[in-house]
């Protein structure tokens, strides 16, 4: 299942071919962009780009490049090493780039935020289950148990080491940091060093979708590359090829801003946490804080993790709903990130203190920061709540 034809980033493939045919290619890239708009997939396409092993035919790239489309640009095939010069994709067919999909090229290393070992905390997080899941399901995202979830830095170690030994089949080592807001800072200073002295022959990738949760020192040293959200169509297409029946009164697509994955979870199950964010949202307007509170208290303490899940995800939903008031309160014509909720949102910011969406969003945003940095639940959800009251009437 490939979504290679359909994923509309035409500025990232240029940067990134751009780079690729430029003769120097950068020791670090920062893939920047909303969840599920592709930057895995992206990071992917370089690897085997770098690591393509002669004799495969190319094939429509993962921005929908093919070979006859890029065919003006001068010679497209394979150098000695097998790197496409100035196409990102490999071929999809030699040995490399299918371990590359699945996850199993020795030089190609991928770290994900994973729960800490209990038994050896110490110890690096063991990534192999969970991109076993993603090399067979590609567009989706596993389901990962344990509590503070994170990329720790006995990761970043045990990545660096492996820099002091050139690639085991001597093409380029890419290492792919996902999630990257997720690493924690002491690993992200770690990695400094890599980054300000990497060996000619590794690139690290890190992708995100929120560059301000890195350390500037660690965003100065790489290349940003933005990924947009994807359009309404090109993710209708892609639903309708794969299979899913799209439902009239109910445009998952609409709800999807711009991500494939989040439109595949709401096709399958509808949106997760969004019922709790409404809910949470009704109670604050409507002057009652208990209610949210207790609420609050009893997702605080959920063990195997749960608790910092459920709050990335209601406050993912609590930021599209604030933003969307706050939007409605300035009179602009952007579209609404939630426009089946088009009457609730408008009557909020109708009855709401002027400035009181931009507030709100602003509160929402500091409390997913604050998340993402391990603080306290608790209080994260009291002083939200609180800064949430002027919404009510």
């Amino acid at each position: 299942m490939s979504a290679g034809h359909l994923l509309d980033q035409k500025r990232a493939r240029k940067l990134l071919e751009q780079a690729l045919s430029g003769g120097e290619i950068p020791p670090a890239f920062l893939f920047v962009g909303p969840h599920g708009t592709g930057k895995e997939e992206a990071a992917l396409e370089f690897a085997k780009t770098l690591n393509c092993s002669p004799g495969g035919e190319p094939v429509a790239d993962l921005f929908g490049a093919s070979e006859s489309e890029t065919s003006d640009q001068g010679d497209t095939g394979q150098s000695d090493t097998g790197l496409f010069k100035g196409v990102l994709g490999g071929c999809d067919t030699c040995h490399a780039c299918r371990r590359i999909a699945a996850y199993t090229h020795p030089d190609v290393i991928v770290r994900m935020p994973l729960p800490r070992p209990r038994s050896k905390p110490a110890d690096p997080a063991d990534p192999t289950e969970a991109l076993a899941f993603k090399a067979e399901h590609p567009y989706r995202d596993p389901e990962i148990g344990g509590s503070n979830l994170s990329i720790g830095i006995a990761d970043v170690r045990a990545v660096t080491r492996q820099l002091a030994y050139a690639p085991v089949e001597g093409g380029k080592r890419v290492i792919i940091f996902r999630e990257a807001e997720l690493m924690r800072e002491e690993a992200q200073n770690a990695l400094l060093k890599s980054l300000e002295e990497p060996p000619d022959h590794s690139l690290f990738i890190l992708t995100t979708n929120r560059p301000d949760a890195l350390l500037s020192t660690v965003r100065s040293r790489c290349r940003t590359i933005h990924f947009g959200p994807l359009p309404h169509d090109t993710i209708v297409t892609w639903l309708r090829d794969e299979g899913f029946t799209l439902s009239e009164e109910f445009d998952c697509a609409a709800l999807a801003r711009g991500s494939l994955k989040r439109a595949i979870a709401i096709s399958e199950g509808g949106i997760p946490a969004r019922d709790e964010a409404l809910q949470i949202l009704s109670w604050v307007i409507d002057g009652r804080s208990p209610q949210a509170l207790k609420w609050a208290a009893g997702h605080t303490f959920k063990s195997g993790g749960g608790a910092q899940v459920t709050a990335r995800q209601v406050l993912d939903e609590l930021l599209s709903l604030t933003r969307d008031v706050a939007v409605i309160q300035a009179g602009s014509d952007v579209p609404l990130m939630n426009p089946d909720q088009d009457v609730l949102l408008r009557s909020i910011g109708a009855g709401a203190t002027a400035g009181a969406g931009v507030e709100a969003l602003e509160a929402v945003i500091a409390a997913r920061g604050e998340v993402d940095r391990f603080v306290n639940l608790a209080l994260i959800y009291t002083s939200l709540f609180e800064a949430l009251k002027p919404l009510g009437s």
